[in-house]
């Protein structure tokens, strides 16, 4: 933010302006026992002594190597992205009401609606959601609205925090919520979820790469939810689809997942976007807002709203969501790092975070005192492995030495009593995965 300095003139126009006499006056709502006698603030400072300050305070910031995912990842953004939605015309922006003022934001929108369809090979976006937990929680209120049914399955390997929302989102229904067991192997088995599937199973919900890493198979999961007459919703990485299948390719009917990896920073949990996409049929039912592309009357291509079935439009009972506002700058930055990359740099990408996964995965597995949770599976950027060791001892111990580590898994469940989830994406060079290595040995 930029340094503005305000005279003693300025205050008093500004407070003749809103019509009081002092600053005091702003807070006679508080009771004045209540209020703070002298706060001892000292005197101001020019910019240049405020700059030195908060760069003194900044140095004694440590800069941790991070070795921890769990739903927030440690991506590299381009220079690129921050140029853009820097502008002013985008970061001031706020919902596109009058859309006849808003083209350019419209576009932009529009715009990222069109790359996540490409991303995921579905056929209509929304213009994005709060984040990946909400997302899933629309996800399963959509097919609830579609298929007049009652019972939402859900994978056990879908994030923790993502099916606890999707249980708040539910709580004061008569939906029947049930959770498919996890295998042996760490992935959902047809075996076993089609014990748990039948004709009142509304949607099936499954994420790939699981919350443990693992890539399910999603065209048997898929094909088992269709042979019930049930929606199928993958919850997926989209940076993995650069490498595996799209949700298209194996007949998904919802698309949803956290956006932060194309583009947004972590900051301390992540600015997040939520984003959905559904097949051709389903777009009614949607939550938040869709952008169009049109033709104005004189034949130029402009772009609205379009199939805004919310609150704000229609009876409250018939909304299909209250949703009013979307995460459209996170959204626009995941349009940009999408368009820089271009399709073989997506790829690319894609290949980086496995192959650095899979390097730090042989070496920890093969430590002593350390092995595969889920040995010979197919995984993305997180795998799990299991330890005899003291876990809080080994995380102490990589602090120490600024590195963030693993996830204590614990609370998984009872088999994860003495695992870690480990993260490793293109951020991460040979030499920090080495030193983590290292001290993981000694620890």
């Amino acid at each position: 933010m930029d340094y503005t300095s305000q005279n003693q003139n300025d205050k008093k126009q500004m407070l003749e302006t809103i019509g009081i006499n002092d600053t005091y006056e702003l807070f006679n709502v508080i009771p004045s026992h209540l209020r703070a006698k002298d706060l001892n603030i000292s005197c101001g400072k020019t910019e240049q002594e405020l700059l030195n300050y908060f760069s003194k305070i900044a140095s004694k910031n440590k800069k941790l190597v991070s070795f921890r995912g769990a739903g927030i990842y440690d991506h590299f953004s381009p220079s690129l992205i921050s140029e853009i939605i820097g502008r002013s015309e985008f970061w001031t922006a706020y919902t596109p009401y009058q859309a006849e003022a808003s083209q350019g934001t419209l576009q932009a929108i529009f715009e990222y609606q069109s790359l996540i369809c490409t991303l995921t090979g579905l056929d209509i976006s929304n213009a994005s959601l709060y984040d990946g937990a909400t997302a899933v929680a629309e996800a399963a209120l959509l097919a609830l609205r579609v298929s007049g049914k009652n019972k939402i399955l859900i994978s056990s390997a879908l994030h923790p925090d993502y099916i606890q929302t999707v249980k708040t989102y539910l709580e004061n229904s008569k939906t029947k919520i049930e959770l498919i067991p996890l295998s042996e192997k760490g992935n959902i088995e047809k075996n076993i979820a089609e014990t748990f599937i039948d004709e009142d199973t509304a949607t099936v919900i499954i994420q790939s790469p699981n919350y443990f890493g693992i890539v399910e198979d999603m065209d048997v999961l898929s094909s088992l939810a269709k042979s019930k007459n049930s929606l199928f919703a993958d919850v997926v990485n989209p940076l993995s689809l650069g490498i595996f299948k799209a949700p298209g390719e194996y007949n998904a009917d919802i698309a949803v997942g956290e956006g932060q990896v194309l583009g947004s920073p972590m900051s301390a949990g992540g600015t997040t976007f939520g984003f959905m996409v559904v097949r051709k049929g389903l777009e009614w039912k949607m939550p938040g807002r869709i952008v169009g592309q049109t033709i104005d009357k004189d034949g130029k291509r402009g772009f609205v709203l379009t199939l805004q079935s919310r609150e704000q439009h229609i009876r409250r009972e018939k909304a299909t969501s209250n949703i009013c506002t979307n995460a459209s700058l996170n959204a626009l930055a995941a349009c940009v790092f999408l368009s820089g990359w271009g399709n073989e740099g997506f790829y690319n990408l894609s290949q980086i975070n496995i192959s650095k996964a899979r390097y730090a995965f042989e070496k920890i597995k093969s430590l002593d005192g350390f092995k595969a949770k889920f040995d010979k599976r197919i995984f993305f950027n997180e795998f799990v492995i299991e330890t005899s060791k003291d876990i809080k001892k080994i995380n102490k111990i990589l602090l120490k030495n600024n590195i963030l580590g693993p996830l204590d898994l614990s609370t998984a469940g009872d088999s994860f009593g003495k695992c870690l989830l480990f993260c490793v994406t293109e951020q991460r060079t040979e030499t920090e995965i080495d030193n983590l290595v290292e001290f993981l040995a000694k620890a």
